[in-house]
């Protein structure tokens, strides 16, 4: 009965046709077959009981029969696609076959005078049920008046046709404006409330409509940020992998480049010191030279060993920062430190030293040797990169930006850095010089960290580079320790 039943309120429904389409046409497909299984139990009670009884076939029975009919013709035209014929037959027939149709060959019964008008209201449910009133605005009022003009102009068509005069009439007729009365006023109400109850429902599927399409464009939004954190984070554990196995590889390196010279270096130590059979030589068979050769082996096994015992500290250095203590600190005072610092080596190397604090008692909450570390590592990086600069110049400017943050930036005219290398300079390790450990800047911005600030770099090659130093203002610093 389910199959049946889903199967019958389809009919004639397309791919083309939108919700409320369909629903229209679902809606007119159930009236048509609820209808039509009325129709026939009413028959499946009345033939047998005529029957038993011996009574006329009468034309009561007869336009139970026709609407019957009627409804399976409607579904048939539903059927072939004719939906929107079968929903006009529906809005303007059953009243016809029902009503018009025995008045107008004369068949009224007495008790027609009491029921048909009400009938009529019952029914105007249908167009009220199948019609947009605002988007098939005519089609809607015409069948509003049409059901409204046989209320009203029934009870004399039932006069007009009917050969036989009924007492009931003449006993209505005593209060026949108040009985008209009533039923104009049951139509007026029960069809307003109606309309007003529909109007709102399409004023709710209409937000509802815009409420699902809000939410499904926020669930796009967040299922394409969701893929773009998904995305971000295979790049960040791709990036990671990568440092690690930079890491790994640059620590190899400098341990196998130390190890083997030291390996060998202890192995031909030991070999000047045995004869062919491998025997210790004694003391006073070893001549000046061989002394000499092991000494200066010793000194390079030192000076490898120092130079893989400071690897091993500046690779140290990353994890253990010591705990930020912050106070106050002038940037006058910090660019004061800076200046008597290097105040000697810019003269010696002919750089111009310029800087620039606005307003002039400008002061950060920081602690002071970590900074000044900081600044240290970006000075020693700007001198590296004006070696070849003919005339080399590094400013300092301090200025309070948006949002009250104060921004330090030290600039310098060298050589810039690479676009293809901007991106790496502060990986740890990570140095383009063949010399340099490339701890520095990683560790600058390791420091700049604990203090809830950043590091950033601008750079144009050939016309020099700005590193920029930017402290929140009015934040509460909680330092942390990297472990």
């Amino acid at each position: 009965m389910k199959n049946l039943w889903n199967y019958i309120s389809n009919l004639g429904i397309t791919e083309g046709d939108n919700d409320p389409a369909r629903r229209t046409i679902m809606l007119s497909n159930k009236l048509n077959f609820v209808m039509l299984i009325s129709m026939v139990l009413l028959l499946i009670a009345i033939v047998p009981l005529m029957l038993i009884t011996h009574d006329p076939f009468s034309y009561g029975t007869l336009r139970v029969a026709i609407l019957l009919g009627f409804n399976f013709l409607n579904l048939a035209l539903a059927g072939f696609g004719w939906t929107m014929l079968s929903r006009l037959l529906l809005i303007f027939m059953p009243p016809v076959i029902f009503l018009l149709g025995p008045t107008f060959i004369g068949y009224v019964e007495e008790e027609s005078y009491t029921y048909y008008p009400f009938v009529l209201i019952g029914i105007s449910i249908i167009p009220q049920l199948l019609l947009h009133p605002k988007n098939e605005r005519a089609l809607f009022w015409l069948s509003m008046v049409y059901y409204f003009a046989l209320v009203l102009f029934i009870d004399s068509l039932m006069v007009q046709f009917t050969t036989i005069q009924f007492p009931i009439v003449e006993r209505i007729n005593t209060f026949y404006p108040y009985y008209k009365i009533a039923q104009i006023m049951i139509f007026i109400f029960v069809n307003a409330c109606i309309y007003y109850l529909r109007i709102l429902n399409f004023r709710f599927e209409e937000e509802l409509h815009n409420k699902n399409v809000e939410l499904d464009l926020r669930n796009l939004k967040l299922t394409n940020q969701k893929n773009e954190i998904e995305r971000q984070k295979d790049e960040l554990v791709k990036k990671e992998i990568s440092t690690w196995q930079k890491l790994v590889n640059i620590i190899s390196h400098e341990i196998v480049n130390s190890a083997i010279p030291i390996t060998n270096l202890a192995g031909m130590s030991s070999q000047l010191l045995e004869d062919e059979s491998g025997a210790i030589l004694k003391p006073k068979t070893i001549g000046e030279e061989v002394i000499e050769d092991i000494h200066h082996g010793l000194k390079i096994i030192e000076s490898r060993t120092k130079a893989l015992v400071n690897f091993i500290s500046s690779t140290k250095s990353l994890t253990q920062i010591s705990k930020p203590i912050i106070r106050p600190i002038s940037i006058k005072e910090l660019f004061d430190r800076i200046s008597i610092l290097y105040q000697s080596r810019f003269t010696e190397k002919g750089i111009r030293f310029d800087r620039s604090i606005s307003p002039h008692d400008l002061t950060i909450e920081a602690d002071l040797e970590l900074i000044e570390n900081v600044i240290i590592n970006l000075i020693q990086n700007a001198m590296e990169a004006m070696i070849e600069t003919p005339s080399p110049r590094l400013s300092f400017v301090a200025v309070k930006g948006e949002q009250n943050q104060v921004q330090i930036s030290l600039s310098d005219n060298g050589k810039g850095i690479n676009d293809d290398v901007i991106e790496r300079i502060f990986l740890p390790f990570y140095s383009t010089k063949p010399n340099n450990s490339g701890i520095g800047l990683s560790l600058s911005q390791q420091i700049m960290i604990l203090h809830k600030a950043r590091l950033e770099v601008t750079s144009q090659p050939g016309k020099g580079s700005v590193f920029t130093m930017i402290f929140s203002a009015g934040t509460t610093l909680h330092p942390i320790i990297l472990e």
